[in-house]
């Protein structure tokens, strides 16, 4: 076995790592699904206005629509409507709120 096969098996493995771990999170996603949808069966799921659990909404990745049109460089119309079309934030409180992850794919900027 040559050097370069060892890369490639290091490399495989932690793929496969990778992979399994995103396997996990959605397996775990899936679970909470699954619990959220025999409570609203059940009736006792009451829809609340806070975003689902996400890292791209944590406190951290989430800006105001002022901020996130100022950083990106688009307007906050156009910001408003992308929260409102392609779910990248939230309204609370009568403020709206941008998660900076969804709003840099969504214009492609994947930094």
């Amino acid at each position: 076995m040559t050097d370069d096969d060892d890369d490639d098996d290091d490399n495989d493995a932690a793929k496969i790592g990778q992979l399994l771990a995103e396997q996990r999170r959605t397996a775990e996603r899936l679970d909470h699904i699954e619990q959220q949808l025999r409570l609203m069966a059940d009736g006792a799921l009451v829809q609340s206005a806070e975003p689902e659990p996400d890292d791209d909404f944590a406190t951290e990745n989430v800006v105001d629509a002022s901020t996130a049109s100022h950083r990106s460089g688009f307007s906050k119309p156009t910001i408003r409507r992308w929260v409102h079309d392609f779910s990248i934030g939230y309204k609370r409180g009568g403020r709206l709120f941008v998660s900076i992850p969804r709003l840099r794919r969504h214009t492609g900027d994947d930094r």
